[in-house]
């Protein structure tokens, strides 16, 4: 995938609907072709992106556009750059003559009533993009701006050897995070509606870890760090809040990434920064947890 700014002019095939309008199948090529331009703010990777999180989509790679309008949700699922999306083919009445664009990636599966949840656990592609629904007026020959944002929080860990420790014993090192799996979204949004109260085991080993998490409370993340048949366990809100930087919520769209020096007499946060996605938080220090 090419990087930097996406500059897409999107050639859609339209193969699903939702909500109660169903597209047509021969709807002509030539009729209004809708010219979208979208970009990835700077965060992270995805679907392959420079470090920034800037980048491009590539040919055949699987989107969703959400058009709502009329009290009516269509839904747009395409390869980039194929086919041609047009006016005409979204089947909206005369007299609507405004509607909103929204967008995701990965393709999901939407519910009837226009929502879908996305596991962060379970899901093949972690990171969730959502581009906020826009208002655009129906029949326009102007370009369609839409900017992806990441929905998700992503925590990066990096494990270095203390007192008593050594480089390959840091390199077996094992990590379970417990922390809320699941956030209810609104497709024709383009936003988070709510994030699921059910938890599971994100799962690492070796010395560095990174899992997307949907935004939750800080103090219902647990870290439980194995090494040498020892357990050692601590909450996010804990570690964070001996760094003098309290975070009661992790935010979508933001990283929290920490250097944890794991040692027999403890573990101490040799640096921790908050940011790179969009500054939530910027903190450094040594913490002992143990």
């Amino acid at each position: 995938m090419k990087k930097n700014y996406l500059y897409v002019l999107l050639a859609a095939s339209l193969t699903a609907a939702s909500c109660s309008n169903e597209l047509p199948e021969n709807a002509p090529a030539s009729d209004g072709v809708i010219h979208i331009e979208a970009n990835v703010s700077p965060q992270t990777r995805s679907p392959q992106l420079d470090s920034n999180g800037s980048g491009t989509f590539a040919k055949g790679d699987g989107l969703s556009i959400f058009v709502a309008g009329n009290g009516t949700t269509v839904t747009a699922n395409y390869a980039y750059a194929s086919d041609l999306l047009t006016w005409s083919q979204l089947g909206f009445p005369e007299d609507v003559k405004q509607v909103t664009f929204a967008a995701c990636y990965p393709q999901p599966t939407t519910a009837k009533d226009g929502t879908f949840e996305f596991n962060t656990l379970t899901a093949p592609e972690k990171d969730l993009l959502l581009a906020p629904a826009q208002p655009v007026s129906v029949g326009t020959a102007e370009t369609v701006r839409l900017t992806f944002g990441h929905a998700l929080h992503n925590l990066n860990l990096n494990f270095v050897p203390g007192n008593g420790y050594t480089d390959s014993d840091i390199r077996s090192l094992t990590l379970v995070c417990q922390a809320k799996t699941t956030c209810v979204v609104d497709a024709a949004q383009g936003t988070i509606l709510k994030v699921n109260e059910e938890t599971g085991d994100y799962q690492a080993t070796g010395n560095t870890a990174s899992f997307y998490l949907a935004p939750q409370a800080t103090d219902a993340i647990s870290l439980t760090i194995g090494i040498q048949n020892e357990s050692k366990k601590i909450t996010l809100d804990n570690l964070l809040q001996q760094l003098g930087s309290q975070q009661t919520e992790l935010q979508g769209g933001k990283r929290c990434s920490l250097t944890l020096k794991v040692g027999r007499e403890g573990i101490t946060i040799e640096g921790a920064t908050i940011g790179a996605w969009g500054d939530q938080v910027t903190a450094d220090g040594e913490i002992v947890i143990g």
